[in-house]
């Protein structure tokens, strides 16, 4: 894997990895009781992703271009930290409608 090809893996895997740990933050906060925090959390961690999208595309719109991309083990590991972030971003949002939704239950059963 040449120096470019090595420099897009390891920033896909960077700001992929940036993103997920943002999801698990965003998990972190809904727990706690603080959806708001958690919501906002979370749309900063789409903007993250949205960025390891575009490293994503470029690559690939390079290689429909001629440019020579090697199949490396880099170059899976960095799609792997990038679908991964991808489907914990999507678990994330999951989660905070259910802290919020146990939330609103527990304040009705207390105004019960």
């Amino acid at each position: 894997m040449d120096e470019k090809q090595l420099q897009r893996a390891m920033n896909l895997i960077s700001i992929a990895g940036t993103a997920k740990s943002m999801c698990i933050n965003a998990m972190n906060q809904a727990e706690k009781g603080d959806v708001a925090s958690a919501r906002e959390t979370l749309k900063e961690a789409k903007k993250t992703l949205h960025e390891a999208h575009n490293v994503q595309t470029k690559w690939m719109t390079d290689e429909m271009n001629g440019e020579k991309v090697e199949k490396s083990i880099m170059l899976i590991h960095s799609q792997d930290h990038f679908i991964s972030a991808d489907i914990m971003m999507t678990v994330a949002e999951k989660v905070i409608n259910l802290h919020e939704e146990v939330l609103q239950l527990k304040k009705e059963q207390i105004n019960e």
